[in-house]
């Protein structure tokens, strides 16, 4: 699978999953109100029986999101030519400060250089690597317009703890 299409599946499964969060939410609210006592006795049969078909059109939609979901199916070793142990762990530190950054921006240079305890010339050098084989995307001009550009499943985990 291409980083295009990978990019593709990522996002669709992001997009489902953004979906699905407030229609499941939706429907518990409303089956809820429907086994709530104090409500149901003083509702209209035409209201209880519209909420009862909102409930069950809710519950079709969850199913059909899920049945549409890409499955995790993408093969979780890498191709030959995957990244090498030090260039997973660049990747893997990225991954792990994007998701654990609430603005969800990638580590700037200095925070490679201290994670890593590496030279500015010895990151810089990492990063073009990373991009150049395809692994990362940078925006120039940008400060930490870094995007991973792979599957998920081939970046290990880190070798130490996490820390900003």
């Amino acid at each position: 699978m291409n980083t295009e299409t990978e990019e593709h599946v990522r996002k669709l499964r992001h997009a489902i999953a953004e979906a699905r969060a407030p229609l499941a939410d939706a429907a518990e609210k409303l089956r809820a109100v429907l086994h709530d006592e104090a409500i149901m006795p003083e509702t209209p049969l035409e209201a209880d029986a519209v909420m009862e078909c909102a409930v069950e059109a809710i519950e079709a939609a969850l199913r059909l999101l899920d049945s549409a979901a890409p499955s995790r199916g993408l093969s979780a070793v890498p191709p030959p030519g995957g990244p090498t142990r030090q260039q997973g762990q660049f990747l893997a530190f990225i991954r792990e400060y994007i998701m654990r950054n609430e603005a969800g921006v990638a580590p700037s240079h200095a925070d490679f250089q201290r994670f890593f305890e590496l030279t500015p010339p010895s990151v810089n050098s990492m990063l073009i690597r990373l991009e150049q084989r395809g692994f990362i995307r940078r925006i120039p001009g940008k400060s930490r317009a870094i995007e991973l550009a792979l599957n998920p499943d081939w970046i290990p985990s880190l070798d130490r703890p996490f820390r900003f």
